[in-house]
């Protein structure tokens, strides 16, 4: 009889025993799930970070910054800052980044540069230490990711320099430049068709080579001079209210184009 109470009493505490550790194993795998879950939601993880972002930061001097930032999966990254006015001024560097410990911020390898927060398709420029930006301009200092193709559309040529391009003159079609995914290009310049080659670089640099038109004459042949000559020297691109702008070395506008879908 009292060696039949000890073994009930044995088992009784064993079984107390094993549920306090099963709810207590259950307990710890669930912290460990919740904290694995926090780690994971965060900018680094879960967002499509990679990428190129502009925007037009605000200037104390000027009357804005065009401000491009291409960060890399690698780590690395790119900043082109142009100084907006009557005499643009532009600046690149390169460097790479590191997160911080909660995934959301970029901290570039420049020191005197501000960190940046990676949000949904968007970069924003934080001060030195790391906060938000506030006031009215708040959102001026939001970059907005690029996710415009160069390939894919066909590119309406709509103005030179800011000067609407009088189609009635161009009585052969309207201009066009489209870009293939084998880098090269062709298009129609008013009166002739032309084909050639093209370059991107980080920061959205775009440069065009190998350039060869048709040689018929036309009674208009400015539009098509014009045409030639802002390939030439166009060196970069940027895209506007779904406008495809290029620009020269010294970020002027050159010429916008616009889908023709």
């Amino acid at each position: 009889m009292k060696k039949t109470l000890i073994n009930s009493l044995f088992a009784a505490v064993l079984v107390m025993s094993t549920a306090c550790n099963s709810g207590s194993k259950k307990d710890n795998q669930a912290a460990e799930a919740s904290e694995t879950e926090a780690m994971a939601d965060n900018s680094r993880t879960s967002l499509d970070w990679e990428g190129t972002y502009e925007g037009v930061v605000p200037c104390a001097d000027c009357e804005g910054i065009k401000t491009v930032v291409t960060i890399n999966d690698d780590n690395t990254y790119m900043v082109k800052e142009t100084y907006l006015g009557a005499e643009p001024r532009t600046f690149e560097s390169k460097g790479t980044f590191k997160w911080d410990d909660e995934g959301q911020r970029l901290v570039l390898s420049d020191s005197k540069r501000n960190p940046y927060f990676v949000g949904e398709n968007t970069l924003t420029l934080l001060d030195a230490e790391g906060n938000r930006p506030t006031g009215e301009l708040k959102s001026n200092y939001v970059l907005k990711k690029v996710t415009d193709q160069l390939v894919g559309e066909k590119w309406h040529l709509v103005s030179f320099r800011g000067d609407k391009i009088q189609l009635k003159e161009v009585k052969g079609g309207h201009p066009f430049v489209q870009f293939s995914d084998d880098f090269t290009l062709h298009g129609y310049t008013g009166c002739n068709d032309l084909q050639g080659g093209y370059e991107v670089g980080d920061a959205l640099k775009l440069k065009f080579s190998n350039l060869i038109n048709t040689l018929k004459s036309c009674p208009e042949m400015e539009t098509e001079n014009q045409f030639i000559k802002i390939m030439t020297a166009t060196r970069s691109y940027a895209f506007e209210d779904r406008a495809l702008v290029m620009y020269d070395e010294n970020h002027l506008k050159l010429a916008t184009f616009k889908a023709a879908n």
